[in-house]
C-alpha cells in the first residue's frame, strides 16, 4: 500500500498534512504517536471511512479513492471490540462471510479454523457477553481475519486491557499475523506495544509521517530530540550554542566530561546545533569521582530500579541504579560515553 500527498481536515482543522507512507505486502507496520496526531484520521481514511482533501490511497498500483468501504476488503479491529450482542460467537466470526455469500458448511470450517487459530477452539456457541475482554478482542481479530483481508487496520485494540493480558494478546497477535503473512497497521500511542508487535514502526507526529524505522533503529538512533523525549529514551541535555559535531570530542555537561563516540546524526539540522542524550544506562552513580548530585526519587520500572539525580543548572537526570540506593542522599556519578548520544535538537 501506498498513500502519496494525504490531505484531511474536518471542521476546518487540518488533521493530516501531505502524508506519505508505504507498507510492504505481510508487513506488520505500527502506526505510534501521541494522541491528536491523526492516527485514527489516517487509518479510517485508509478503510474508505473518511474521504481525503486531497492525495492518494493505493494498493497495488490501484487508487482506492473511487472504491468504497465495503469492497476493499481491508478488515478492522477496534478497541471496543463491536461484536454483534445479539448473535454467539460463531455468528459473529462469520459475519463477514455471510456477507460475501460463502456457502454454510465452508462458513462452519472457516469459523472452526479461525477460533482455534486465535486460541478459542469450541467457542461458537457461546455468547459474546459471557467473554472477557481479551476472549472477545480475540473474537473481534478472528472476524476480521476470516475473510481474508489484504490488510488489517487495528486501532488501539488492547488499550483497555489489564498489562499481563496485554502483553500475553499482544505476543498471540504477531504470532498469528507472522504465521499468516498477514499485512497489518497497528495504531497505539505505546510505543513498547509498538516494538513489541511490528516489523516497522511509523512515528506519526502532527499529521505527518515524521519517520519510518525498524524499532531497533529507532531505539539505537533517534536522531532527534523529539523522537528520543517521546521514547522516552533518557535525558536530552543541550547547551548554549549546541555542541560538536562530530565524535572523539570533548564535551563538558553538568555531570561532567564525556567524549563524544557518536557520529552527525543522517538528518542534521540546518545550523549545525546539536544536543545530546543520555541514556539511564550511561549514568554510573556510587563511585569515588565523579560530580555530586542529588538522588531525589527512586521508582521501580518493570524489572530496574530508576533514580533521579538533580544537580543545580541541569534537567533531572534519570539512571539505573543497584536496589541498595537511599532517596535524599548526595551520590558522586560519571557518565558512560557509549550511553551518550549526538542528536539534532527539537524543531
Amino acid at each position: 500500500m501506498t498513500i502519496r500527498g494525504l490531505e484531511v481536515s474536518l471542521e476546518g482543522h487540518e488533521i493530516l498534512c501531505d502524508l506519505e507512507l508505504s507498507v510492504r505486502r505481510g508487513e506488520i507496520l505500527a502506526l505510534l504517536g501521541p494522541s491528536g496526531c491523526g492516527k485514527t484520521t489516517l487509518l479510517r481514511t485508509i478503510a474508505g471511512l473518511q474521504a481525503p482533501d486531497g492525495g492518494s490511497v493505493s494498493w497495488a498500483g490501484e487508487d482506492q479513492r473511487s472504491v468504497p468501504a465495503h469492497r476493499r476488503r481491508f478488515g478492522m479491529v477496534f478497541q471496543d471490540h463491536a461484536l454483534l450482542p445479539h448473535r454467539n460467537v460463531g455468528a459473529n466470526v462469520a459475519f463477514g462471510l455471510r456477507m460475501q455469500k460463502v456457502p454454510a458448511a465452508e462458513r462452519r470450517r472457516h469459523v472452526a479454523e479461525m477460533l482455534d487459530m486465535v486460541g478459542l477452539d469450541g467457542y461458537e456457541r457461546r455468547g459474546v457477553a459471557t467473554l472477557s475482554g481479551g476472549e472477545a478482542q480475540r473474537v473481534a481479530l478472528a472476524r476480521a481475519l476470516v475473510t481474508e483481508p489484504k490488510l488489517l487496520l487495528a486501532d488501539e485494540p488492547f488499550a483497555a486491557l489489564d498489562r499481563p493480558l496485554h502483553d500475553r494478546l499482544l505476543a498471540d497477535v504477531r504470532h498469528i499475523l507472522t504465521e499468516l503473512r498477514q499485512t497489518a497497521i497497528h495504531v497505539t500511542h505505546d510505543h513498547a506495544e509498538a516494538f513489541a508487535i511490528a516489523d516497522r514502526v511509523a512515528l506519526m507526529r502532527d499529521g505527518r509521517i515524521h519517520r519510518t524505522a525498524t524499532p531497533q533503529q529507532l531505539r539505537d538512533d533517534p536522531q532527534d530530540a523529539w523522537t528520543a523525549t517521546f521514547l522516552g529514551l533518557g535525558t536530552i541535555w543541550q547547551p548554549a550554542g549546541g555542541v560538536p559535531r562530530t565524535g572523539g570530542q570533548d564535551v563538558s555537561t553538568p555531570w561532567g566530561t564525556v567524549t563524544l563516540t557518536a557520529s552527525v546524526p543522517t538528518e542534521p539540522p540546518p545550523r549545525g546545533e546539536f544536543c545530546i542524550l543520555i541514556r539511564p544506562e550511561a549514568v554510573r552513580p556510587g563511585g569515588s569521582s565523579g560530580v555530586r548530585a542529588h538522588l531525589s526519587d527512586v521508582r521501580v520500572v518493570g524489572d530496574r530500579t530508576v533514580a533521579t539525580f538533580h544537580i543545580p543548572g541541569a534537567p533531572p537526570l534519570e539512571a539505573y541504579v543497584p536496589t541498595d540506593v537511599t532517596p535524599g542522599r548526595h551520590y558522586r556519578i560519571t557518565l558512560d560515553p557509549k550511553g551518550v548520544t549526538l542528536l539534532s535538537p527539537e524543531p
